[in-house]
């Protein structure tokens, strides 16, 4: 491992600040499969575990951390947090009108809140509210049936 006096004093920094729990975590991933509850806590850690990287030479135990962390935190990512990244308009069966949809991050759709175009991109899901998420805009009937 090459680093210097300076580096290794920011990582003991960065550990202490993560926390015990965060620690407890890395332990717990390293022991075998973990369920995450705390998307913070495993931000956090994977941030860490970055910036070990960075100063390690190739080891391979830490790059199966940072993996592992990595694949965890892509399956547990709250999708509170997913950005909206476009919206679409659909017709609506036999009216003469379209609904504005909202697609976020991981390709899901919802309506939107308000018919206002443009009104949610870059915006975070929980800033338009509670939705109904779908694999593809729906286009609605007259009577509200979807």
């Amino acid at each position: 491992m090459n680093m210097t006096f300076d580096e290794f004093l920011a990582l003991a920094k960065k550990y202490q600040a993560i926390g015990s729990s965060a620690q407890n975590l890395l332990e717990d991933i390293r022991r075998g499969p973990y369920r995450v509850q705390d998307g913070v806590r495993l931000r956090q850690l994977y941030e860490f575990l970055l910036d070990l990287q960075m100063v390690q030479d190739d080891q391979k135990e830490l790059n199966e951390a940072v993996a592992t962390v990595a694949n965890i935190l892509a399956e547990y990512q709250d999708e509170e947090e997913e950005r909206i990244i476009s919206e679409k308009w659909v017709p609506e069966k036999g009216f003469p009108g379209a609904t504005l949809w909202l697609q976020r991050e991981d390709a899901k759709w919802a309506i939107a809140p308000s018919p206002k175009e443009g009104a949610c991109l870059g915006k975070c899901v929980k800033d338009i509210g509670s939705h109904k998420w779908f694999d593809k805009p729906l286009p609605l009937l007259v009577d509200g049936v979807r």
